[in-house]
């Protein structure tokens, strides 16, 4: 944020505010997680259609702030509001975004198993493995398996076989 000013577009500026919020919330800054989501909520909504965005940040909007959220929550254990933020994601973003939707789907099949939900959060996430299969992403890859990760606990729960088995048929 230093090296682009405060002269940023508003996109710009709520991109870079997520982004610090996400590294606050893996590190467990709850306080300052929370600051910089309102700062990257309030630079969007100051967004205008004419506004110049660097073409990277041109994808930034609604649908990917709401994801930013949702994987804010998860990484501070705030379930609720992590599934609140995904679903609402999913909901703004066109079938176009694959990927994004992939990982918005992880971060909700993860807050469904913090909130104890094992069966909904399997099925969401034997749907994000089955997409990651169809698609070349390394990343994508990495959210199933980081998913697959927090299964272990519940290894022996019969939703979880039921995930492996279809996980496993994907081949």
């Amino acid at each position: 944020q230093r090296g682009v000013g405060g002269g940023a577009p508003p996109v710009l500026q709520s991109l870079l505010h997520a982004i610090e919020a996400r590294g606050h919330g893996v590190l467990g800054e709850v306080r300052a997680c929370t600051a910089s989501l309102a700062r990257a909520e309030r630079a969007l909504e100051a967004a205008r259609p004419g506004d110049e965005v660097p073409y990277w940040a041109r994808l930034f909007d609604e649908a990917q702030l709401a994801d930013e959220f949702g994987h804010c929550h998860r990484d501070l254990q705030q379930y609720r509001a992590a599934a609140q933020h995904a679903e609402r994601s999913l909901q703004l973003h066109g079938a176009g975004c694959a990927r994004s939707r992939l990982f918005c789907r992880v971060v909700l099949a993860t807050a469904r198993l913090g909130l104890g939900e094992l069966e909904q959060a399997c099925q969401l996430g034997a749907e994000a493995a089955h997409q990651a299969s169809e698609m070349r992403s390394v990343r994508a890859v990495e959210y199933v398996r980081d998913f697959e990760r927090r299964l272990e606990p519940y290894r022996d729960a019969a939703p979880v076989r039921g995930y492996r088995e279809r996980v496993a048929a994907l081949g």
